[in-house]
């Protein structure tokens, strides 16, 4: 056998981690679930504000206001607390969260709902991420793992934006709701069979003093750590200039392309392949491959797409489009949070994943608030544009900084340590 066949971690190897492979199994129910609610509640805030971008681009930006509002502090206490504990309550007060949505006839109390959801995932996030490489046996198998994870969000979006689009043709879109309730319930169970203790040194008391210095020695650990901080500047600037995309691929369909919003979520399965494939491919065939080469090249696929999205009214060309942003955004996400979880040790690693996530979100609400307004005021086609120039110069941006230059130019690396 070659021996680079032997070094390689497969889906396999990282699946035999029992602990691992529950958490796994958790992310796979609840993201069939979120999938339905995703396309419903974005097609729900249509109907009930008479098809306004404005509040189609706010149904995205609740869920993220949280993260911005909160996300540091979360952080810290996430770090405080059992990882299994905070996902399976995160679960359960989802569920019930969502099981209020379908009972609401206008546009705010969904967006309260999603804002009340966002809060919840904002605990949620890091204690999964923090988790991943805890429940592995080595730090080779992280990017195997993160790959695994990232394609199974890709099959259930292929699944579930099918299924939502069916549904909320079929039936409207308060069963989507219902069926993501139960999801979290599901997910939750699976949760709660997790072993091992995910905690940093021991449950430690809350105290104001001891909360403000934990929050600031993690914003310390960016300043100290050059690499970290150049990912987070890169992930920020360039969801700044991407996010903001979302909301017009909705709108664009009827006032581009003159067709039905309900064909929205088949667009976004034919996405959910080529992530699929992208993000396998990745963990199989990428473990060699610098993962900041990665990060750069899918940021500039993404503007690319949004360039393209631009300039198009057909939507067999549309279902192009979404192939290739799919293969753009997976050859992004995958390699930029293994980088994370690789780089960063377990103490900071909540910290670092919630200001990570905080950062992100903020840019998103921003994108998303300045795009939906001036897409209703310009045009969607100029803003898309305007979007598609902003996130290739991210990219671009993002190659002189630290940990990324010495991916696009080892000779020079090699060359400072000689001298």
């Amino acid at each position: 056998m070659d021996s680079r066949d032997q070094e390689r971690v497969t889906f396999g190897q990282v699946l035999s981690r029992r602990d691992f492979f529950r958490v796994w199994s958790a992310h796979t129910v609840s993201l069939l679930g979120d999938r339905l609610t995703q396309v419903a509640i974005m097609i729900y805030v249509l109907e009930l504000s008479g098809g306004s971008a404005a509040l189609v681009s706010l149904s995205l930006a609740a869920p993220l206001l949280p993260y911005v509002l909160l996300g540091p502090f979360a952080g810290v206490l996430v770090e405080r607390w059992d990882k299994r504990k905070v996902m399976v309550v995160c679960d359960l007060a989802r569920a019930a969260i969502v099981c209020s949505v379908p009972f609401f006839d206008k546009p705010w109390p969904v967006l309260a709902a999603a804002f009340l959801m966002g809060c919840f995932s904002t605990c949620f996030s890091p204690a999964q991420l923090s988790a991943i490489p805890e429940l592995l046996e080595s730090k080779r198998e992280i990017l195997v793992a993160q790959s695994l994870m990232s394609s199974t969000r890709y099959l259930t979006d292929l699944l579930g934006f099918t299924a939502a689009s069916g549904v909320v043709m079929a039936m409207g879109c308060r069963p989507a709701f219902l069926i993501d309730a139960l999801t979290f319930v599901v997910s939750a169970s699976f949760l709660v069979r997790v072993t091992k203790r995910l905690v940093v040194d021991g449950p430690r008391e809350v105290s104001l003093a001891a909360f403000r210095d934990e929050l600031v020695g993690g914003i310390r650990y960016h300043r100290d750590n050059p690499v970290v901080l150049s990912q987070l500047v890169s992930f920020t600037v360039g969801v700044l200039g991407i996010a903001g995309l979302n909301p017009l691929l909705l709108i664009a369909i009827p006032r581009l392309m003159g067709a039905a919003p309900s064909i929205y979520g088949f667009l976004l399965a034919t996405q959910s392949v080529t992530m699929l494939l992208t993000s396998t491919a990745i963990g199989h065939f990428g473990q060699k491959v610098p993962k900041p080469a990665f990060v750069v090249l899918g940021f500039f696929g993404l503007g690319l797409c949004a360039l393209g999205f631009a300039f198009n009214r057909s939507v067999p060309v549309a279902f192009l489009l979404y192939a290739l942003l799919g293969l753009a955004n997976a050859t992004f996400v995958v390699p930029s949070w293994s980088w994370v979880q690789e780089s960063v040790p377990f103490e900071f690693r909540a910290r670092v994943v919630s200001l990570r996530n905080t950062m992100a979100n903020l840019a998103g609400m921003l994108s998303y608030f300045a795009a939906g307004p001036l897409a209703d005021r310009f045009g969607v086609g100029p803003v898309a544009c305007l979007i598609g120039v902003a996130t290739c110069l991210a990219a671009v941006s993002s190659i002189p900084l630290p940990g990324f230059r010495e991916a696009f130019f080892p000779s020079r690396r090699k060359g400072a340590a000689a001298a």
